[in-house]
């Protein structure tokens, strides 16, 4: 699943060239509606598939899990974080990802 935790380039804050060049040009939402209509629309316009998940405006999820911009994590089945991957995009090792997710899967086959 996915955790929209806030917005990264909002215009009233660290403003983006690209986002703007791109058309996407948000504030940072100030209630929790608005927050879920921006995480709809970032899910729309990047086609995500997964379930999306909102943070609640106090950042909860995003402080205690370093989220921004973007982080990657496999949480196993008892909660723990099994792989933490490098703030994103240009920290994501998608290999490595894909080889703690074979190993944690493992484990956890063997411990059925």
């Amino acid at each position: 699943m996915a955790i929209y935790v806030r917005e990264a380039h909002p215009t009233d804050g660290w403003r983006s060239p690209s986002n703007d060049r791109a058309g996407i040009i948000l504030a940072q939402p100030r209630k929790f509606e608005e927050r879920l209509d921006v995480a709809e629309k970032c899910c729309q316009s990047l086609a995500i598939s997964m379930p999306l998940l909102v943070d609640d405006l106090n950042d909860r999820v995003g402080h205690a899990y370093s989220g921004m911009p973007d982080r990657l994590y496999i949480i196993d089945r008892s909660g723990r974080v099994a792989y933490k991957g490098g703030r994103g995009p240009f920290g994501f090792k998608p290999g490595e990802m894909e080889q703690s997710l074979v190993m944690t899967l493992l484990d956890q086959e063997g411990d059925k």
